[in-house]
């Protein structure tokens, strides 16, 4: 480390130290106190809750659940794992009913060869937005292309649903064709383009949107 960049990495030292020692230790640690139970207060109350009403709706469920010897029970267990860390996360209860569904078809299919893609499904749950979910959802009940300039949604921009598809493309849940091109004069092409889910996508909302 050269003279110049010790001096300076000394004085930010000094900063961050003098910086402590201005706020009242006490007050500190009340602060620290109060956010951490409230966050692990907020992330029990999640995760009870969840597996209450996934209780409920499995009760209905038990002459069609796979019996737990047929699963792979590291692979099983690991996805049970991830997905407690997901929802102890998650504030928004759409989000967690998803994370639900994922669970109950989980449980009524053995996880075994299938696993990478649970695990994918999962990983993609946890990552797409709720625009996302509901441009899935609007495309399942869509029979062929939809032209993107016709996806409209109060209150959403036009680009939003266009960055929307684009995260949706690269999941592999959607597929798009260009409908027209129109070069020059400003146009974008890309509300030309038209989309419709995959077959991947088709399955993705079954297991974890439906």
């Amino acid at each position: 480390m050269s003279y110049g960049r010790e001096a300076q990495w000394k004085r930010t030292r000094r900063d961050c130290n003098r910086g402590r020692s201005s706020v009242d230790p006490d007050v500190g640690s009340s602060l620290a106190t109060l956010y951490f139970s409230t966050k692990q207060e907020k992330r029990f109350k999640r995760i009870e809750s969840f597996y209450a009403e996934l209780a409920e709706e499995v009760r209905d469920l038990q002459e069609r659940l796979a019996p737990v010897e047929s699963h792979d029970q590291e692979k099983l267990a690991s996805l049970i794992e991830d997905l407690n860390d997901r929802v102890e996360r998650e504030h928004l209860e759409l989000k967690r009913r998803y994370f639900k569904n994922f669970m109950r078809n989980t449980l009524l299919t053995p996880t075994n060869n299938n696993y990478d893609e649970r695990k994918y499904f999962l990983d993609a749950l946890s990552a797409l937005s709720l625009l996302e979910c509901e441009m899935l959802a609007f495309l399942k009940q869509k029979a062929g292309m939809v032209e993107v300039r016709t996806i409209q949604k109060p209150g959403t921009p036009q680009y939003a649903i266009v960055g929307a598809i684009g995260r949706l493309s690269t999941y592999g849940f959607v597929r798009t064709v260009q409908l027209s091109m129109t070069i020059g004069g400003g146009a974008d092409n890309a509300l030309a383009q038209g989309v419709e889910l995959s077959d991947y996508g088709v399955r993705f909302v079954r297991f974890c949107l439906e």
